[in-house]
């Protein structure tokens, strides 16, 4: 099977760099926060969210099946950041960041189909990865 190389691919001093930019202008204030809801002052939010390889395949293929059902076709994904309440079933989650997958679909115009970037909030979106506990750098 040939497959192409990825458009957007990052060396991994690359993403070493990313990581720690990330970890140098955010993670202390998002630290606050989190010690603050927590009212623990040894509590940090996590850096990194898991998923395997089998998760998101599926996720895709079930995603696009949906949205063929509802006569759209997939474009994407969108990532966003969240973060999780004091009130989830995981206690281990409570008050951190996490990441989740929302799907894109082609939207109609008046010319015809045209790419989104657009979230489809018809379609479920993807959450649930493992969290990077303790907090690691890449």
């Amino acid at each position: 099977m040939d497959v192409s190389k990825p458009r957007g691919l990052i060396s991994p001093s690359q993403a070493r760099v990313l990581n720690k930019e990330f970890i140098k202008t955010r993670s202390k204030e998002m630290n606050k926060i989190v010690k603050k809801l927590t009212n623990d002052k040894k509590e940090q939010d996590v850096y990194s969210t898991w998923f395997s390889i089998e998760e998101l395949e599926n996720f895709i293929a079930y995603t696009k099946e949906k949205a063929t059902e509802k006569g759209k076709k997939l474009t994407g994904l969108n990532v966003f950041l969240g973060a999780y309440g004091t009130d989830i079933k995981h206690s281990k989650k409570s008050d951190l960041s996490t990441v989740f997958f929302a799907p894109t679909t082609e939207i109609n115009k008046l010319e015809g189909m045209e790419l989104s970037t657009e979230s489809d909030t018809e379609l479920d979106g993807l959450n649930s990865g493992t969290i990077g506990w303790p907090p690691k750098s890449y």
